[in-house]
This record gives structure tokens, sequence and C-alpha cells, in this order.
């Protein structure tokens, strides 16, 4: 079984991430942490490369952080760290590409306008991925 882990910069990583490695872990699975830095290309060209930077530094330490979750728990993990406007599409790519089983992946739980206007990474992913997704509140 593979089992790819969407982890979140701007959430806390723990609870996706410790479902995860529990579960791969239990089945001898393996484990790919994928975190997405998500760039705005209009904030990109106000900030010149500072913003991009800083979002991927935040991505990069949220990955370690997951990493350093598995390690503790016995379970080795590769990592990939994308940057990008489309979190939902590098999920999916990646799915795709790992020949992933599971995605296992959180949720802000956003309603109302938040949702309308962010849209639901997690919503795209379920309606997209070639596997099944596993979504953790």
């Amino acid at each position: 079984m593979k089992i790819l882990v969407a982890v979140d910069p701007s959430d806390s990583v723990h609870l996706p991430v410790s479902r995860a490695v529990a579960m791969a872990k239990q089945e001898g699975a393996s484990l790919t942490l994928l975190s997405v830095a998500e760039t705005v290309e209009d904030m990109e060209s106000l900030f010149v490369g500072e913003y991009t930077e800083w979002i991927k530094k935040r991505a990069s330490q949220a990955l370690d952080a997951a990493q350093a979750m598995a390690k503790a728990a016995g379970v080795p993990a590769t990592v990939l760290l994308e940057a990008g406007a489309s979190p939902a599409e590098f999920i999916v790519d990646a799915a795709e590409s790992t020949k992933a089983d599971l995605v296992v992946m959180g949720t802000r739980g956003k309603k109302g306008v938040g949702r309308l206007l962010l849209g639901s990474v997690a919503g795209k992913v379920v309606s997209l991925a070639p596997c099944s997704v596993m979504v953790v509140r």
C-alpha cells in the first residue's frame, strides 16, 4: 500500500500525519509527504519573490515536522515540496505519479463566503484523485 499525505503548511500537521503514520506502520505501507507552497501570481509581482520564498520556507518546515513524526514512529517517508497556484492539482498529480492507494489530508472546514472565494482543496482532491481520499478533521 502507498499512502500520500498532503501536508498543509498553514495548519498543524499533527492529525493528518499521525493518522497516516499509524496506518503506514500497521499496514507496512510506504509513506510520501507532500507540501505545496501555494503561490499567488499577484503577490509574487508585488514582493518580487519574497512571498514565494517565505511560503516555501513554511512548507519546508511543515514537511520537516511531518518527517520527524514519521521517523519517531519508525516509518520511513519520502518528501516532496512543490510550489504553485493550485495545491489540489499538485496533490492529484502526486497521487497519480506515486501510484498512491490513499491520500490523507486535513481540511480547514471553511464555510460560506470563505469557501466560495478560496474553493475547497479537499473537495477538489476528493473529486479528482485516482484513489481513495481520507479527509481528517
